[in-house]
């Protein structure tokens, strides 16, 4: 081979390299890129989950505090004693209806030597 061959294929060969050199940087910046795509996209998927379950536990958290009222409202004195003379037709007691028990006393019981 003459002189000028070889210094035209190893031209070719440095321009063969260097295309192949700039074509792996590129490839590396488009997997960068796609990767911080993907992360973005991911992350305003996983935003609009987040935001999607607070609401559900807002509608969560306000039903509750509407179950806790309703409890108390139906176990307030008033609403009892209302129900148990509509429903039962109790009343409360007069002076004269009120009749007292004696006490029963009861001795204590014996202590057996098992039970020490």
């Amino acid at each position: 081979m003459s002189a000028r061959r070889r210094s035209q294929n190893r031209g070719g060969a440095r321009r063969r390299s260097t295309v192949i050199q700039v074509a792996g940087w590129l490839l590396v910046l488009l997997a960068a890129l796609s990767l911080v795509t993907w992360r973005q996209t991911r992350g305003v998927f996983m935003e609009r989950e987040l935001r999607a379950l607070e609401e559900e536990r807002a509608l969560v958290e306000a039903e509750r505090l509407s179950f806790n009222r309703q409890i108390e409202e139906l176990g307030s004195r008033t609403r009892v004693m209302r129900v148990a003379r509509q429903r039962l037709g109790m009343h409360l007691p007069e002076d004269d209806e009120i009749i007292f028990l004696p006490a029963v006393r009861t001795s204590a019981p014996a202590v057996t030597e098992g039970a020490r």
